[in-house]
């Protein structure tokens, strides 16, 4: 840990000031209750995310400001939120981010890829978001069903399936 100023209860974190409950993070300002984020100001229970400004209750969020229960980028309600707080933190069991010697994307890459599999089948998740929080992209295959209907909207055109 460097940099911890006016600080309490912070773990594995760089250049935190005027915070409290910082976990495995860097660049937090102002803030209570952060894990596993970056760039964090002014914010409180904010995971996994990055770029995170004046917000409370946002979760795998990337540059957002003045918003709560966010979920990638996507308003949830409190209790969408939560569910999906319960999830990760299972999910992730005891991962922590190392950040003392180590680069960002490097920690992250070392979560296990049916996390990410797992995560990816939220109705929330956004594989860009991620990819600008974490630093990379996981490797992920993502597959939906979806009815020819849907199809046709999406492409702006009528499909027929030939059988």
């Amino acid at each position: 840990m460097k940099n911890i100023n006016n600080s309490s209860a912070v773990y594995s974190s760089s250049a935190v000031y005027s915070s409290s409950d910082v976990d495995s993070s860097r660049s937090v300002y102002s803030s209570r209750y952060v894990d596993s984020s970056r760039y964090v100001d002014s914010s409180c229970y904010v995971y996994s995310s990055s770029d995170v400004d004046s917000s409370r209750s946002v979760i795998f969020c990337y540059d957002i400001k003045c918003k709560e229960y966010y979920a990638f980028n996507k308003q949830v309600t409190k209790d969408r939120f939560y569910e999906i707080k319960n999830l990760w933190n299972n999910l992730k069991g005891d991962f922590k981010l190392e950040l003392e010697n180590n680069e960002w994307a490097d920690e992250w890459k070392k979560l296990p890829n049916s996390v990410w599999q797992k995560l990816a089948k939220l109705p929330e998740w956004d594989i860009n978001v991620v990819e600008e929080i974490t630093g990379f992209k996981p490797n992920i295959e993502i597959s939906k069903e979806m009815t020819v209907a849907e199809i046709s909207e999406k492409l702006g055109y009528e499909v027929k399936v030939i059988k």
